[in-house]
């Protein structure tokens, strides 16, 4: 089963998915592709969600929605949950592709983006309005930074043995 893993703030509607999902099927392979809570068609308010959070929800998904071997497709934030759930499945990850991923993005990339006004909003008022150039700004939580360090993975080896594929571009 090849299972869907989106990125941060996107869903499962994307082209990438829907093409997945149709050679996936048209292979005779098992897809599963679902939203995050506070994603896409899910319930749950964004600005609440944390990676702990959207890590359950990937494990909870794909150990009730898959049977047999795995092969994780992570997009952005689905690459750091996708080593997530294959360090959690161990003996059902068969593989791994991974595009643009982002593991750490809320240590390594955020952060250290953000200027001190933004980095102050988040430590004292708990959270920050990120402007988008995609609509309208979104809330980067206390919460999610400090959520996110928690399960940083790039600081040490992360044991797999399956084949991996990183898909990296740019524009």
């Amino acid at each position: 089963t090849f299972v869907w893993l989106s990125g941060f703030k996107s869903d499962m509607t994307g082209t990438k998915v829907m093409e997945l999902e149709s050679w996936a099927e048209s292979q005779g392979h098992g897809f599963l592709a679902f939203d995050y809570s506070g994603h896409g068609e899910s319930t749950g308010a964004f600005e609440e969600g944390t990676i702990s959070d959207w890590r359950e929800d990937a494990l909870q998904a794909i150990e009730h929605c898959t049977r047999g071997p795995l092969v994780l497709v992570g997009s952005s934030m689905g690459g750091w949950m996708a080593l997530l759930a294959a360090l959690a499945l161990k003996d059902r990850v068969e593989g791994l592709v991974l595009i643009a991923p982002a593991p750490d993005f809320t240590d390594k990339l955020m952060w250290p983006e953000f200027d001190e006004e933004a980095r102050a909003e988040i430590m004292e008022k708990g959270v920050f309005m990120r402007p988008s150039d995609y609509g309208d700004p979104y809330a980067i939580t206390r919460t999610l930074i400090e959520d996110g360090r928690a399960w940083n993975l790039l600081d040490k080896p992360i044991t797999f043995d399956g084949p991996v594929r990183i898909l990296q571009g740019r524009l």
